[in-house]
């Protein structure tokens, strides 16, 4: 075997090899239970069989979604998802049996569609919100026209309803 045609059967069998290795897709939330804060996930696109043809990605159960939080979840920010909302799907290295379980695990698939987690908020087409906030150096958390502006020491509050604050102090300046 010349050199050359080595170094051509390394390539395809590299190629072959990393193929099957998943690490990130757009894909969409079918379904989400927020109560284990899991979801079914679609990825979008296709993937190649060994055959050469083409086959959709199949819908992923029990996906994890990540929420930001921390302080051991004391502060969180939560908000609702829906089926149709589009994520970014990753494959995790290792197993999530053992993070998800707290326990052991022997499963060694390494970048599988089964250890996938989810962030909810890609989305294909731009929020006009994201280019208000940039423009205005400001935090904007709004749900269907309600909404809250922090801007260099300004609060902003804009609702079709009531303001509640419930402390047992209050100070106004």
């Amino acid at each position: 075997m010349a050199m050359q045609e080595f170094t051509q059967e390394m390539k395809n069998l590299m190629s072959d090899t990393i193929r099957d290795v998943h690490t990130a897709l757009p894909g969409k939330i079918v379904s989400f239970d927020p109560a284990k804060c899991e979801a079914t996930v679609l990825p979008s696109g296709k993937f190649k069989k060994p055959d050469g043809s083409m086959m959709d990605f199949p819908q992923i159960f029990g996906v994890p979604i990540m929420f930001l939080q921390s302080a051991g979840q004391t502060a969180t920010i939560a908000y609702p998802v829906r089926a149709n909302d589009q994520c970014s799907i990753f494959f995790a290295e290792q197993a999530l049996d053992t993070w998800k379980t707290d326990s052991e695990s022997d499963t060694d698939l390494r970048f599988d569609l089964t250890n996938a987690f989810a962030v909810v908020g890609l989305f294909a087409k731009a929020n006009p919100l994201v280019q208000e906030a940039c423009d205005n150096d400001a935090l904007i958390v709004e749900k269907d026209g309600e909404r809250v502006l922090l801007k260099n020491g300004t609060i902003n509050i804009q609702c079709s309803g009531s303001v509640s604050i419930s402390a047992p102090i209050i100070n106004l300046n």
